[in-house]
C-alpha cells in the first residue's frame, strides 16, 4: 500500500469519528434537586451596575438549558442582612434566609476587579474620566443549603478583556454603563459562561 493510500485512508477514519452523531449530555448539576433557589446578587470591590449586570447574566446561563427551575432574587447582600439583623451571610444567616422565603439553597457570589491597565497611579490626578482599558476580572460563586450551612457547588473564572465605560472617581474605579452589553459584555459573558459550565447541556459525538 502506497504512502499516499495510507494518508488518504487516515483522513477518511479522521473524518469519519468526527462525523459521528452528536449526543446531548446533560448539566453535571440537576438544580431541580436543590429547589427552591434564592440568588443574592453578587458582592463587588468595584462601584455601578457591573456586579448586578454579572448577577442577572449568571441567572440567565443557569436557566439556559433548565427551563421552569424556580429562583427567588434576593437583593443586595447587605440589605437582606439588616433585614434579618445579622452581620454576616454565615450559617446562622444562610438558614434565616432560608426559612424566611422558604428556600432549600441560595447562590451567592463575589466579582473582583483588578486594576485597569493603564496603571492607577498614572490616571490619578484625572476625575471623572472615562477609559477604555484591559481589565482582569474574577468571578466566584457557590451553592450553599439553607437548612446545614453547608457548601454543595462552587464555580469560578477568570478573564481579561478591553472594556469601556470606566468612570474614575478619585481611586474608585466605577462601572456603570447605559449599554453594558457593549461595554464590558464580552467579560462578562466570559466569567459566566465558565463559572456556569456545570449547569448547561453539553454535546459530544458519540
Amino acid at each position: 500500500m502506497s504512502r499516499y493510500v495510507m494518508i488518504l485512508l487516515g483522513l477518511l477514519l479522521l473524518f469519519s469519528l468526527n462525523c459521528g452523531p452528536k449526543v446531548m449530555v446533560p448539566p453535571k448539576i440537576d438544580l431541580v434537586t436543590y429547589e427552591v433557589l434564592g440568588l443574592v446578587e453578587f458582592s463587588s470591590n468595584t462601584e455601578g451596575n457591573l456586579s448586578s449586570y454579572a448577577t442577572h447574566n449568571f441567572l440567565e446561563a443557569i436557566t439556559e438549558d433548565q427551563t421552569g427551575i424556580r429562583v427567588v432574587e434576593l437583593g443586595k447582600e447587605a440589605d437582606i442582612l439588616a433585614e434579618l439583623n445579622q452581620s454576616r451571610m454565615g450559617p446562622e444567616a444562610i438558614k434565616a434566609i432560608g426559612e424566611k422565603y422558604a428556600l432549600k439553597t441560595i447562590i451567592t457570589g463575589n466579582l473582583e476587579v483588578g486594576e485597569p491597565s493603564p496603571d492607577i497611579d498614572f490616571w490619578g490626578s484625572f476625575k471623572n474620566m472615562n477609559i477604555s482599558t484591559d481589565v482582569e476580572a474574577t468571578l466566584t460563586a457557590k451553592m450553599v443549603e439553607t437548612a446545614s450551612g453547608a457548601t454543595v457547588w462552587t464555580g469560578s473564572a477568570t478573564d481579561t478583556r478591553e472594556i469601556t465605560g470606566v468612570g474614575l472617581y478619585g481611586n474608585t474605579f466605577h462601572f456603570d454603563s447605559e449599554d453594558p452589553d457593549k461595554a464590558y459584555g464580552k467579560l462578562v459573558n466570559s466569567l459566566v459562561e465558565q463559572a456556569t459550565e456545570d449547569f448547561r447541556v453539553t454535546w459530544t459525538r458519540k
